[in-house]
C-alpha cells in the first residue's frame, strides 16, 4: 500500500482543484473524519498512518481530549512512552475540566510511567486513583498497584542490600559521575572556559575521543552478553544481529542513494525501542536480583565463583603452553612470516585481555614470546653461500626487494584493464592503515617496554614497506629506547637493522656505514657468530661503495677542474693574438 503520509497535492499553474480533493464539510465534521481514519489504522498496527491522522485532527481541534488519548495510546504502542505520557496528562487535564477525572485515560499515565521505570511516581498516581474511583475503576488500579509494589520489593530488598555492600566505591563513584552530568551551566561559552583554566578564545571546541583500552572492550562486551542472555536465552542473537546490522555495509550499500538513509534509520530506531525494552525488563528484575534467586546461599555462590576462576586460569595456562610449542615450531621451520602474524593475532586479540589474576605468569610469557619472535627475525640475517659482492649485495643481504621498472600497460581499444578508475583503492595500503592503527591503540596501552620494542618495530616495518622511510627510522629510534628500559640488546639490534634498511633503499652510504658501527658492538654483546660475520660483511660492503663514491666524486672534480683550466688556456690565448 503507498504511504499517504505527507502526501501534498501538486497543482500546474492555472490548473484547478479536482472534486475528490474538495472538502465542503465543516471543521468539525473534517475532525471527526480524521479521528476515525485514525482509528481504522489504529486497529490495524499501522502506528504511522494513525498518528498522522490523529494530528490532522488535532490542528483543526486541540481541545478534543479524546483524540489526545487515542494518540497516546498509539505512541505507547509504538514505543514512544514519552510522548504517550504526555499526550495522556494534557487530556487528562481537559478532561479534568470538562467531565471531571477519566479513568482510562488516568491509568493510561500509570502505565506509561510504570514503562518508564519510574515506580515510586506510578505508585502515587495509583493511590491517588484509588482514591478518586470506586467498585470496578478501582479494582483496575489496584490490580495495577500489586504489580507495582511487587516490584519495588524486588528491587529494594535483600538482593540490594548486599549488591551495595559489595560495589559500595563504585557506586558512590557513578553517583558523582551522575550529579556531573545533571549539572547545567548556561552560562557564556569563554566564562566557562576562563574558570576552567583553558583558552577562552577558541570558538570552536575540539572534541576529544574517548578511547577505551582492550579490556574495557572485552569487559562491555562480555556484559553485554550476560545481560541479553540472562532475559533473553537464544533469543539473545537476535539483540547482537540487530546491533550489528546498524553498520554492516552489506546492508548499507553505496550504491543504494536512496534507501541508505532510511534502512540506516529504521535499523537504528528499531535496535533503540530493543534497548529500552531491555531497560524495562532490567529495572523491574535487576541483575543482582536474578543472582540473588539463583544463588540464595551465599558460601554456594562463593564456591561457584571460585571454581569458574579456577577453571579459566587452567585453560589460559594450557593456551599459554600450546602456543608456546607452536611458535617454536615455526622458528624452527623457519617460517618467519607466519611466525610473526601468530604473535600479532594471539598477543593483539587473547593475551591482551587477561589480567593477571586470570593469566598468570604474564610477564613472564610476554617476555618468551617477544623473545622467540626476535631470535626468528634475527635469525635470518645470515651470509649466503658463494655470495659475491656487487652492487645489490645489500639487497640481498638484508632481504629487500629489487628495484623493478613499472611494465608499460599496452592500450587496447575496448579493453576495461587499459582504463584505471579513480575510485581503486591500494588495496595494500588500507591494509597497513589499519594495521597501523591498530599498533597505534595497542601502544597506548602497552605495560612492559619489551612489548613497546615490538609495537614500535612493527611500526618501523610498515613504515618501510609504505616508502616512509624518516618515519621508519623514528619508530626504530623510539624501539632502541625501550630496549634500553628493558635491556633487550636483540631489540636493540633489530631496530639497528630497520635503520640499516631504510638508509641502504634510499642509497645513504655514510648514514649505513654509521649503523653498522652502532650495530657491530650489539651482535659482539649476542656472542653470535653468524650475526658478527653478517654485519662485518655489510661493513665491508659498505666500505667499498664508499670507497668508490669518494673515487667518483674526487674523479667528478679532477673532470671539473680539467675543463677549467683548458677553457682558461683557449681564452689566454684568444687574448695574445
Amino acid at each position: 500500500m503507498t504511504s499517504i503520509v505527507g502526501h501534498a497535492l501538486r497543482l500546474d499553474p492555472g490548473e484547478q482543484l479536482p472534486y475528490w480533493a474538495k472538502l465542503d464539510w465543516s471543521p468539525e465534521i473534517e475532525h471527526d473524519i480524521y479521528r476515525d481514519w485514525g482509528t481504522y489504522y489504529f486497529n490495524r498496527r499501522r502506528e504511522n498512518f494513525a498518528m498522522h491522522y490523529y494530528t490532522k485532527a488535532l490542528e483543526l481541534n486541540d481541545y478534543d481530549y479524546i483524540t489526545l488519548y487515542r494518540r497516546s495510546q498509539t505512541q505507547r504502542r509504538a514505543a514512544r512512552i514519552e510522548g504517550a505520557l504526555a499526550d495522556a496528562t494534557k487530556a487528562a487535564k481537559m478532561a479534568l475540566e470538562k467531565h471531571g477525572p477519566n479513568c482510562p485515560i488516568n491509568l493510561q499515565i500509570c502505565d506509561a510511567l510504570f514503562e518508564l521505570n519510574q515506580f515510586e511516581t506510578a505508585n502515587i498516581e495509583l493511590h491517588n486513583n484509588i482514591r478518586e474511583f470506586i467498585g470496578v475503576k478501582a479494582k483496575t488500579f489496584e490490580t495495577r498497584l500489586i504489580v507495582v509494589d511487587d516490584v519495588i520489593k524486588d528491587v529494594t530488598g535483600k538482593a540490594m542490600n548486599l549488591f551495595y555492600l559489595r560495589n559500595q566505591k563504585l557506586i558512590s563513584h557513578v553517583n558523582e559521575i551522575t550529579k556531573a552530568k545533571a549539572i547545567v551551566d548556561n552560562r557564556d561559552l569563554w566564562k566557562i572556559l576562563r574558570d576552567q583554566g583553558k583558552c577562552d578564545v577558541v570558538s570552536v571546541l575540539e572534541t576529544v575521543e574517548k578511547v577505551l583500552s582492550p579490556i574495557e572492550i572485552a569487559r562491555r562486551k562480555r556484559a553485554f552478553n550476560v545481560l541479553h542472555q540472562t532475559y533473553m536465552n537464544d533469543s539473545w542473537y537476535d539483540i547482537l544481529f540487530m546491533k550489528n546490522l546498524r553498520k554492516n555495509p552489506s546492508l548499507l550499500l553505496n550504491q543504494c542513494k536512496r534507501s541508505k538513509g532510511f534502512v540506516q534509520m529504521l535499523s537504528i530506531k528499531q535496535y533503540d525501542i530493543v534497548r529500552q525494552f531491555m531497560k524495562m525488563l532490567q529495572s523491574r528484575n535487576p541483575l543482582y536480583y536474578v543472582s540473588f534467586l539463583k544463588y540464595p546461599n551465599k558460601k554456594m555462590l562463593e564456591k561457584n565463583k571460585e571454581a569458574n576462576l579456577f577453571r579459566v586460569q587452567y585453560q589460559t595456562y594450557r593456551n599459554m603452553t600450546a602456543d608456546l610449542k607452536y611458535m617454536r615450531q615455526l622458528r624452527k621451520e623457519k617460517r618467519i612470516k607466519a611466525l610473526s602474524d601468530y604473535v600479532e593475532k594471539v598477543m593483539g586479540d587473547y593475551y591482551v585481555i587477561k589480567r593477571n589474576r586470570v593469566m598468570c605468569w604474564k610477564f613472564e610469557f610476554i617476555n618468551e614470546v617477544y623473545n622467540i619472535l626476535a631470535l626468528a627475525l634475527a635469525e635470518q640475517y645470515v651470509v649466503p653461500k658463494n655470495f659475491k659482492f656487487n652492487a645489490t649485495a645489500m639487497m640481498r643481504l638484508l632481504h629487500l626487494a629489487r628495484d623493478k621498472t613499472k611494465d608499460i600497460v599496452p592500450f587496447v581499444f575496448g579493453d576495461r584493464s587499459t582504463y584505471q578508475e579513480g575510485d581503486d583503492e591500494d588495496r595494500e595500503g588500507v591494509k597497513s592503515r589499519k594495521l597501523m592503527m591498530r599498533i597505534e591503540r595497542r601502544i597506548r596501552f602497552a605495560k612492559y617496554p619489551i612489548e613497546m620494542c615490538y609495537l614500535y618495530n612493527q611500526m618501523a616495518t610498515i613504515h618501510l614497506s609504505q616508502l616512509h622511510y624518516d618515519e621508519c627510522c623514528f619508530s626504530s629510534r623510539k624501539a632502541i629506547k625501550e630496549s634500553n628500559k628493558c635491556n633487550s640488546i636483540i631489540w636493540h639490534f633489530l631496530s639497528v637493522i630497520q635503520i640499516i634498511k631504510a638508509n641502504v633503499i634510499q642509497h645513504k652510504v655514510e648514514r649505513t656505514k654509521e649503523a653498522l658501527e652502532e650495530a657491530l658492538p650489539l651482535v659482539k654483546q649476542l656472542r653470535s657468530a653468524k650475526l658478527i660475520k653478517f654485519i662485518e660483511t655489510c661493513m665491508f660492503n659498505t666500505e667499498d661503495d664508499y670507497n668508490r663514491k669518494l673515487s667518483s666524486m674526487a674523479s667528478q672534480r679532477s673532470s671539473k677542474a680539467s675543463v677549467t683550466t683548458l677553457m682558461m688556456r683557449e681564452e689566454f690565448e684568444l687574448d695574445e693574438r
